[in-house]
């Protein structure tokens, strides 16, 4: 270690920091008063560190270090002391690691994860040791069989956890380890539970590596499938997201979830896929979107994790939340804390094409555009898409299409996500967005629990579709009308489809139930038209309109059938048990929504 590393590694008893001391396992038979294996640290019950931290006990022995308790000598605060292993602590390089590991989640403080009290290096022994908060409490795994949570303390539990890893997320230190062994519930309650063991956190930076490098980390039964080898291998927000929804069904179960064995085990029965029946509605919508198997299709984060959760409004989920029902998206707090702490250069590694995330680039339009792209899925009212962000002098310049039932409202909830990030737009473009009725919003707020997530598979090549009268041999022959282009992409054969016609009136027409009858369209088109195989499941389709005005193509993706009564209700029938049904059949099917909005304008009236 040079001299420049021990002056950065000098005792600082006024930090305070984060980050579970990994009691996890191979606990002393004897408690706190038990010794460490032969062969341990170099330091012993007794031990007075820094002057400032008796060593009273051992706990446990994990894979980077020990854990001592101890105590702070001034003030009598009961800590744990995580000391580095000897075999590590004799790598420079493996030191690095361990410090920059530290000095990230030093920078955490969150309700929902244990707190770092200090990183410290005692200078007569030598050694490198982080002192946390000591917590007194029972593991979630212990207690799984004896949990009765209501819907609302399962709801609530997911939002204090998905919090506390989105504060984690925003300092690009993932844990990978979720699971109920690293869950603490102090005092026993479930409302007071905290993350440990951030010992395997990994930088989101592709050129940094951790103790333990960029593999397999964590248990087999919570882990995600990208680390089983799945989907590219790579990690990120997403793959705590997968583990968490593990974690939440777990806890409805009251059991594990039997889903470790051989590495080729898990990696089956997670392809298999999972039963959710045990998670209540509609709490189930949101862990159905966080463990879908694939990266590119589960929920991207925790922001978006905490959008979904308000958007579907499960029951108690908002009880820990310290943000007002106003605000676009939780991931917005995550914003607002790298403004406090001046963090405003982070980046995501994801595989895919853009989706919204926490991740926050250092161009302000790229800001503009995650913080949107983010703040979406929860405005409510509203199925609107990023047309465009510009940058200009003032500030990003934003267009956006779709409908809103409230537009204003709309554009206020956008300047709020912006202004968390320090940013003001120049303008909020509304143009192309259309007013929807009142009758129209218990659509799009229901299918918008269900909106598919990373990739968008209806497009249009343009938002304005001219109405001229038609030639012979079309639906409108002879009248006026404007004939829509659509892209769709499916990219999976193996799934069913329904395509839904919509007009800012709320009326909801079923165009097309099924792929089977889908197909018997392609089948029957001439000249490529109405609908062309495009090949490799993509498709070209053409709709005729004969109404001026705005209209909307949805798509629902998943396992058929796809009954008219849910997915294309009457005007009157679209009430609370409407949207609820829809969401558990979405949650048991698999379903995804996408929607577009387009216009067609008659110019030979002007």
């Amino acid at each position: 270690m040079t001299g420049d590393d021990q002056d950065r590694t000098v005792f600082d008893p006024d930090r305070t920091v984060f980050d579970p001391a990994g009691i996890g396992a191979d606990q002393g038979a004897g408690g706190a008063t038990s010794r460490p294996p032969a062969g341990g640290t170099a330091i012993k019950v007794g031990d007075i560190l820094n002057h400032m931290f008796a060593v009273t006990g051992f706990l446990a022995r994990g894979g980077m270090g020990e854990v001592f308790v101890g105590a702070n000598v001034i003030t009598d605060e009961r800590v744990a002391i995580k000391v580095m292993l000897p075999a590590l602590a004799a790598d420079p390089n493996v030191i690095t690691l361990f410090r920059r590991e530290a000095k990230t989640l030093t920078r955490l403080h969150h309700e929902a994860v244990v707190q770092y009290r200090v990183l410290a290096q005692e200078p007569e022994l030598g050694v490198l040791y982080i002192v946390t908060e000591y917590i007194e409490g029972t593991g979630l795994s212990d207690v799984l069989a004896t949990l009765r949570p209501s819907p609302e303390d399962l709801g609530a539990l997911l939002r204090r956890l998905a919090s506390g890893l989105a504060a984690a997320h925003a300092l690009d230190a993932i844990h990978r380890d979720v699971s109920p062994d690293n869950v603490l519930l102090p005092g026993g309650r479930l409302g007071g539970a905290k993350l440990i063991d951030f010992g395997i956190a990994k930088d989101l930076d592709p050129g940094t590596a951790t103790v333990i490098g960029d593999g397999f980390a964590g248990k087999l039964g919570y882990v995600a499938p990208e680390q089983l080898g799945d989907f590219g291998r790579t990690l990120g927000p997403w793959t705590d997201v997968y583990s968490l929804g593990l974690v939440i069904l777990a806890v409805a179960r009251g059991s594990d979830l039997g889903l470790g064995g051989t590495l080729v085990d898990a990696v089956d029965k997670r392809r298999a896929g999972l039963d959710l029946a045990a998670v209540p509605m509609p709490l189930r919508s949101v862990v159905a979107g966080m463990v879908r198997p694939d990266p590119a299709d589960r929920l991207r984060s925790m922001g978006a994790v905490l959008a979904a959760l308000d958007g579907a409004e499960v029951p108690g989920a908002a009880a820990t939340s310290s943000l007002p029902r106003w605000w676009p998206a939780a991931a917005a707090l995550v914003l607002m804390l790298l403004v406090a702490v001046g963090w405003f250069a982070m980046r995501s590694d994801a595989p895919t094409e853009r989706t919204p995330s926490i991740a926050v680039a250092a161009d302000p339009v790229a800001r503009a555009r995650d913080a949107i792209d983010a703040a979406l899925p929860s405005v409510s009212c509203t199925w609107l898409r990023i047309v465009s962000v510009s940058p200009s002098a003032g500030g990003p310049r934003v267009a956006l299409t779709g409908v809103a039932g409230n537009p204003t409202q709309a554009q206020t909830e956008i300047v709020r996500t912006l202004q968390a990030q320090g940013l003001t737009a120049s303008a909020i473009d509304f143009a192309e967005v259309s007013p929807i009725t009142q009758s129209g919003c218990a659509a799009l707020d229901a299918f918008r629990q269900i909106r598919t997530t990373g990739r968008n598979r209806l497009s249009v090549p343009q938002r304005r579709f001219e109405m001229r009268t038609q030639t012979a041999g079309t639906a409108y022959e002879g009248k006026v009308a404007a004939s829509a282009v659509i892209g769709i992409a499916i990219g999976d054969p193996s799934l069913d489809f329904a395509l839904v016609g919509l007009e800012p009136s709320g009326a909801i027409d079923m165009l097309i139930p099924s792929r089977a009858a889908f197909a018997e369209q392609v089948r029957r088109s001439r000249d490529g038209l109405p609908i062309t195989d495009l090949g490799g499941d993509r498709y070209r389709m053409q709709l005729d309109l004969d109404h001026e005005g705005w209209s909307g193509l949805l798509l629902v993706t998943g396992k058929g059938p796809f009954d008219a009564k849910v997915i294309a209700p009457p005007l009157g029938q679209r009430d609370a048990a409407w949207r609820t049904t829809l969401v558990q059949r979405a949650a048991e099917h698999g379903w995804q929504a996408d929607m577009i909005w387009f216009r067609s304008v008659d110019d030979e009236k002007d």
